[in-house]
């Protein structure tokens, strides 16, 4: 498949001095999809799900689960988790969107008595926070809201924790804030990939399409919906050495496209085998183990996913309304009063603008103006000063999200390999 691996000193570095215990990182992927399908996860499983089991369902006979019956079953994990951890106090990560909400108001309800601390990241703008403390309020939640002034201020420390060059995790806070109130964290996650919650990228994905698209088609207009992962120059990045491939990143896709299943099928099988199983999930379960607490994601139970794949596409997204998540809304419709909920999906995201202004330009030119990744020839240099030169002309979210990698990427490279970094330092 051409994959191209980083170098093989860093490697060597890694076994001998068996820190570091996992494979090489394909940064190609990394950079293009932010997360490499074949780095090995030391992570808790979560069930598979496959084109293959998907058709199998499509072509069974067995009733389709309504929304009592995920309810149900959701009712019966959560039950479980809290009495099989003699839990006596809970925490719930919280945001406005409809999965931790749905799982805050059935713990509650399930648990009338129990102390439920909820936690919430907000940057820079407080917006979502009030919308959440209210939520939180509405059902006797305690409300904890965390407002991260410097969003990579802990950089360091985050990666190495999770031992890889990541940004964007900054589920690190409420992780470990929960920790000073349970020993028990429950998140919504799942939520968006089973039940079709990414809205904003599905009615792109199926204008874009064909009837007669062909799995190629298909997955370049996917990536095209992720397009906040990669930029326009994408191959201009890499030094020469890497050998960056288009060709390398679509044959990850083609056994997700290249079958008969409907198109948001095939859509919501790649996010599912993609960032929640790659990034998200393994990155959340290093952070339970680093602050020594139980993470819970009841959508991902085995018998939720197993539910989820029963559900055809249309029964989880309204393409006239862009609404998805129909049958975890109705649930929730059923369990809660409020009407905070956003059909737009929110969660812990942060204004790229803002970032790059307060902090994010001094930071990243600070780090990188004679980074070990240029010196390494593992990124090309002077395409860093032209996505410099692009973000002073139009502010492209794109560019800074970019090169907020990059910063990880020379953070990663100091603190395993040159060792020029620990892990308790500050930026």
């Amino acid at each position: 498949m051409g994959v191209n691996f980083v170098l093989q000193k860093a490697y060597d570095i890694f076994f001998k001095s068996q820190t570091y215990d996992l494979t090489l990182i394909n940064l190609c992927n990394l950079l293009t999809l932010r997360y490499d399908p074949f780095y090995p996860k030391d992570s808790a499983k979560i069930a598979d799900v496959t084109t293959d089991q998907i058709l199998a369902q499509r072509k069974g006979t067995e009733p389709i689960p309504n929304s009592l019956e995920i309810e149900k079953a959701l009712r019966n994990v959560i039950k479980y988790s809290v009495e099989t951890n003699k839990a006596d106090h809970i925490a719930v990560a919280l945001s406005t969107g409809v999965d931790s909400n749905l799982i805050f108001s059935l713990l509650r309800d399930e648990f009338p008595a129990i102390d439920i601390n909820c936690y919430s990241v907000g940057f820079y703008d407080d917006h979502e926070l009030l919308i959440a403390k209210q939520i939180s309020e509405s059902k006797g939640g305690s409300f904890n809201r965390i407002v991260v002034e410097n969003p990579l201020r802990d950089l360091v420390e985050m990666i190495s924790i999770v031992k890889e060059p990541r940004w964007n995790i900054y589920q690190y806070y409420f992780i470990k804030e929960a920790k000073s109130t349970s020993d028990v964290l429950f998140t919504g996650d799942g939520g968006d990939e089973l039940f079709a919650g990414y809205t904003f990228r599905y009615r792109k994905f199926l204008s874009l399409i064909t009837s007669k698209a062909t799995p190629l088609e298909r997955i370049q207009v996917y990536l095209q919906c992720h397009e906040r992962d990669w930029v326009a120059d994408q191959e201009k990045m890499f030094a020469k050495n890497m050998k960056f491939s288009w060709l390398s990143i679509y044959e990850i896709f083609e056994k997700y496209f290249n079958n008969t299943l409907e198109p948001l099928d095939q859509l919501l099988c790649a996010d599912y085998n993609g960032k929640l199983l790659h990034d998200f999930v393994p990155t959340n379960e290093k952070f339970f183990r680093h602050f020594n607490i139980k993470g819970k994601a009841p959508l991902l139970d085995d018998e939720i996913v197993k539910l989820s794949i029963k559900i055809p596409p249309e029964l989880k997204y309204n393409y006239r309304n862009n609404v998805g998540k129909i049958p975890l809304r109705s649930i929730l419709a059923r369990n809660s009063n409020q009407k905070f909920i956003e059909n737009e999906k929110i969660g812990y995201g942060m204004d790229l603008n803002a970032l790059w202004s307060k902090q994010g330009m001094e930071i990243i030119t600070c780090n990188l103006e004679r980074g070990r990744i240029f010196e390494e020839k593992i990124i090309d240099q002077n395409w860093y000063h032209s996505a410099l030169s692009k973000i002073n002309e139009s502010r492209d979210p794109r560019y800074i999200s970019k090169l907020l990698q990059l910063l990880s990427l020379e953070i990663w490279y100091k603190l395993f390999v040159t060792r020029e970094l620990k892990g308790t330092e500050r930026l």
